[in-house]
């Protein structure tokens, strides 16, 4: 029986072993380590942008419409940033 962890097939049960040992560490390592830390912070972080820029469109959306007025109604397009028209009344 001890011939078998001798020669070249030994050797490959052996890698075996530690590789599935590498694969498990590393899917432990994505699941519970560093990597998901920053996931969760990252995507915490993007909601709350989302959210932030949600709330200012909300309060901005009045002065941010376009201004120009087509047969007496006014465009409903949003202005683009640092005019007072949407892109097809400049």
């Amino acid at each position: 029986g001890s011939s078998l962890l001798t020669g070249p097939e030994g050797l490959m049960a052996k890698e075996r072993e530690n590789l599935k040992r590498l694969k498990c560490l590393r899917r432990y390592r994505q699941r519970f380590g560093v990597e998901a830390l920053l996931h969760r912070q990252l995507r915490e972080r993007r909601a709350l942008a989302s959210d932030s820029t949600a709330q200012q469109a909300h309060t901005t959306r009045s002065s941010q419409r376009c201004l120009a007025f087509v047969d007496d109604v006014r465009c409903s397009n949003p202005s683009l940033p640092m005019t007072r028209h949407c892109l097809t009344r400049i």
